[in-house]
């Protein structure tokens, strides 16, 4: 605590030091900040805190975190305030709120809304098409802080085009992505490497190799996000520069690996969909009820549920390799290619509420909110998988000989072989791909129910469809 509150002590000493930009600047009354020439600027003219110079009459700033995460921020903004020695011209109150949610419960009362809040980046789009709802980052401390932190795809998907500009409108600070759950009576440590070892084990042992915890085309994006482990290349794009037209789906590697994921899902033993008994029910060891399933898709989120079905005997991996045979072959993806599965390598970030007269109080919070020190804090507290890109080798919590250590490591591991969901352009992407009927198309592809998709042909057919919904948000005529 006396590091935290000398470290804050230290930085608020340090702000008169930094620069003011001199360039005349207005705010509109919609929270737009323009030069003379009227772009919005960016670097000095906010970097610094001039407690004498508020004469607003807002007096509480409002937060909005996961509410696994709300006890952790307010002590942290309460620390923040106290550090001011009194004169600090706000109350801070921060609320668990659902992330997923958020951005769409801001839309619907912008003027209600939090002051600062965090979304999904996928969100990012809805709150910035058109007028944006959010205020673009200024400051240079926290744009350098932001650059310096983070994966280049992280900052790359909080950036937005206003005005034909690009500028930064989200904080990443979380991070999430796919691992394996399993259970190591079953699973060996070599066979958790590849799906083929899993299935060997579900065949001897009559069980089903995996269970997916949803349907939907993010918890069963493992093999449709499958690179080639020789040089991570994939001829699937998903909206590539934020452009609706560039969406491929249909190339010779991914139907080659739908080919295979086909022969997974329909081996007796192979692949579970999700059915209405639950994963969690599937997965249970518990010495009384014998599992079903061995291993189990999931995020963090299922770390709990995971923990509880398996105990002792829960294990924690990457997601596995497989490899295409003969059967599988197709143009140029050939017998013997090794594939990863994929995931989405996602980040949560902090936005602001487009702020009139008080956009540098906001950013100087999110300096520290979204500093390292915090965000470790926020992984041992929370078990929150930090953005900074450090963290690995950084923070003392990534330790192996715990679970939420395996945990953390095996997401950040995960990160190497995925890509975050690049919807942010423009809500519609979202849309089309989640909404539309594609995931269903693809699980017809691996399930094959009524025994149609039988051939190669038939495999590509299906994903032209599932390509044209992801441009179109329509099936072809």
């Amino acid at each position: 605590m006396k590091k935290l509150v000398l470290f804050l002590a230290l930085f608020v000493f340090a702000l008169p030091l930094l620069g003011c930009s001199e360039e005349a600047e207005t705010t509109t009354a919609d929270g737009e900040i323009t030069t003379a020439d009227g772009e919005i600027t960016t670097g000095d003219s906010y970097a610094t805190i001039d407690l004498e110079e508020y004469t607003g009459t807002q007096t509480e700033l409002t937060i909005w975190v996961g509410t696994e995460s709300a006890e952790f921020y307010q002590a942290r903004a309460d620390e923040y305030i106290a550090s001011f020695g009194g004169s600090y011209p706000f109350t801070i109150n921060v609320e668990g709120v659902n992330t997923g949610s958020a951005a769409a419960t801001f839309l619907d009362d912008t003027e209600a809304g939090a002051d600062i809040f965090t979304i999904a980046h996928d969100n990012l789009g809805k709150l910035t098409d058109g007028s944006s709802a959010i205020a673009p980052v200024l400051n240079e401390e926290l744009l350098n802080q932001m650059e310096a932190d983070n994966p280049q795809n992280f900052i790359d998907v909080s950036r937005a085009t206003f005005g034909e500009t690009e500028y930064s409108f989200g904080i990443p600070y979380i991070a999430q992505s796919l691992v394996l759950y399993y259970n190591t009576d079953y699973i060996t440590e070599e066979q958790v490497l590849s799906w083929e070892g899993i299935l060997e084990s579900a065949t001897a042992n009559d069980k089903q190799a995996v269970s997916l915890t949803g349907a939907d085309g993010y918890n069963n994006s493992f093999l449709l996000l499958a690179t080639r482990v020789a040089d991570h290349s994939s001829t699937l794009e998903l909206y590539t520069d934020g452009i609706q037209e560039n969406c491929v789906g249909t190339g010779d590697d991914t139907v080659a690996i739908m080919s295979w994921g086909q022969r997974f899902f329909n081996d007796p033993n192979g692949a579970k969909s999700p059915t209405d008994s639950g994963w969690e029910i599937e997965l249970t060891d518990d010495g009384v009820t014998a599992p079903i399933s061995i291993s189990v898709i999931g995020g963090a989120w299922n770390f709990s549920a995971a923990q509880a079905a398996l105990g002792d005997k829960l294990g924690i991996a990457t997601l596995p390799t497989f490899t295409l045979t003969e059967e599988d072959a197709y143009g140029t993806a050939t017998a013997g290619t090794v594939y990863k599965s994929g995931t989405f390598a996602d980040t949560k970030m902090f936005v602001m509420k487009k702020a009139t007269d008080y956009q540098n109080y906001l950013e100087d919070i999110l300096i520290y909110f979204s500093s390292a020190e915090v965000q470790e804090g926020s992984f041992e507290e929370c078990a929150n998988l930090p953005a900074y890109k450090n963290a690995i080798t950084e923070f003392d919590g990534f330790d192996e000989t715990t679970l939420a250590g395996q945990l953390a490591i095996k997401q950040t591991e995960m990160f190497e072989w995925g890509i975050p969901q690049p919807f942010g352009a423009a809500n519609k992407y979202n849309f089309y791909y989640y909404s539309k009927g594609a995931p269903e198309l693809l699980l017809e592809i691996l399930e094959n129910p009524d025994i149609s998709i039988n051939t190669m042909q038939d495999i590509y057919d299906q994903l032209v469809i599932i390509e044209t919904i992801w441009k179109t948000g329509s099936q072809p005529a």
